[in-house]
């Protein structure tokens, strides 16, 4: 049995590609989408939720407003992406 053998040059610089910019922006997208379903359930099944005053209720509202609003704008980002020509 023989041992696969790789030409590897010691003095060969390995570098790393930059992520695109299309996957930043699904990678944000993905962690965005995980706080959004943790806040909605926070709100929808979480007793605390119901212990909090009527003012920071209403700000928790508003703040998953605002980041279902940015994820939809990181969507409408990656499809143009990938249509550049719809710009």
């Amino acid at each position: 049995m023989s041992i696969p053998t790789w030409d590897v040059n010691p003095q060969q610089e390995v570098t790393m590609q930059e992520p695109t910019l299309q996957y930043k922006l699904g990678v944000e997208r993905i962690e965005l989408a995980e706080k959004i379903e943790k806040l909605k359930s926070f709100m929808t099944t979480n007793p605390a939720f119901k212990e909090v005053s009527y003012r920071h209720a209403r700000l928790l509202e508003e703040q998953l407003a605002a980041m279902q609003m940015y994820e939809g704008i990181l969507v409408q980002r990656m499809i143009l992406l990938n249509n550049p020509n719809e710009d």
